[in-house]
């Protein structure tokens, strides 16, 4: 029986992170046998009355202090690409974090992956990359965070094609084992914490219903709540079709928010944009804003 020692030395950064994370969230280590990019399935707890209760559930990739980036997708000793990590990477379900640990001093930093969504939407234009490498700790300072950098790759194997390297910024927060044992810091993590996890569940009901919109978090600053943003748009599967039926069903909503409300007159201002709409193949909401109509015109 044996392990590799720089195998070990990865075991050992997920205890330490697993302690830590263990004082703000329910915190389940992923079997190695089903560790397909993610070391943990966590969700951040609240606390009430005396209780604690998950309520954001997010999932942790952990590495050891001093790596350089995080690699996703490349290809493999016999030319395979590894096409399936960077689409664990580009995944919508679930907010996604890199935490780094520092066993020597016993700390773990936490990154927001939120701008993956470059990525997701292909915003150089050059389609699906090869290969994708987070590089966290940059930009530093109050440097903006942005679409990354890309470059060819070289066409060995006949496997041309592009390495995006991403900068995923500054950690959202340092939190030491001290820390961890400490109530008031546990909570002020957490609040800093959950408006990158709540951006990043946006953005994935954005890309859900093809709305082509995301957000991103400009600069971070650690320990300090996010303060500015950027904004982008790009469709990942142009179907106006698609697009056209949520509209649909957003428009239904709206008006009958408007009827229960009471207005009229902004109901009737949407008269002109319904034929544009395919309400055809959505009969309720076809009838949520017909009756809507007829309320506004009675």
């Amino acid at each position: 029986m044996q392990r590799v020692v720089s195998y070990r030395q990865g075991d050992r950064s997920e205890y330490l992170a697993q302690y830590i994370l263990s004082a703000l969230a329910i915190s389940v280590p992923v079997p190695r046998q089903e560790d397909v990019g993610s070391d943990f399935h966590c969700s951040l707890l609240k606390k009430e009355n005396g209780n604690l209760r998950p309520y954001l559930p997010f999932n942790i990739e952990i590495k050891s202090f001093g790596v350089k980036d995080i690699s996703f997708g490349g290809v493999t000793k016999s030319g395979k690409w590894r096409g399936h990590e960077v689409d664990q990477l580009c995944q919508t379900d679930t907010p996604f974090l890199i935490g780094i640990v520092n066993k020597d001093d016993q700390w773990m930093d936490v990154f927001s992956t939120v701008n993956r969504y470059f990525v997701l939407y292909q915003w150089t234009g050059k389609g699906v990359p090869r290969e994708v490498r987070l590089v966290p700790y940059e930009p530093v300072d109050e440097g903006h965070l942005g679409a990354g950098s890309c470059e060819e790759l070289s066409a060995a194997r006949d496997m041309p094609g592009w390495l995006w390297r991403l900068p995923i910024g500054n950690p959202i927060i340092r939190i030491s084992v001290a820390d961890a044992e400490s109530e008031e810091r546990c909570e002020m993590a957490k609040q800093i914490l959950e408006p990158y996890l709540r951006m990043d569940q946006e953005n994935a009901v954005f890309a859900r219903i093809e709305l082509g919109y995301f957000c991103w978090p400009l600069i971070i600053r650690t320990g300090q709540l996010m303060r500015e943003g950027g904004v982008g748009y790009r469709a990942i599967h142009p179907v106006p079709e698609r697009q056209l039926r949520v509209l649909a069903r957003i428009v239904g909503s709206l008006l009958q928010t408007y009827e229960l409300a009471g207005s009229k007159k902004e109901i009737r201002e949407w008269e002109t944009i319904l034929s544009q709409l395919p309400l055809g193949p959505e009969p309720f909401v076809a009838g949520v804003i017909k009756k809507a109509m007829a309320f506004a015109r009675a």
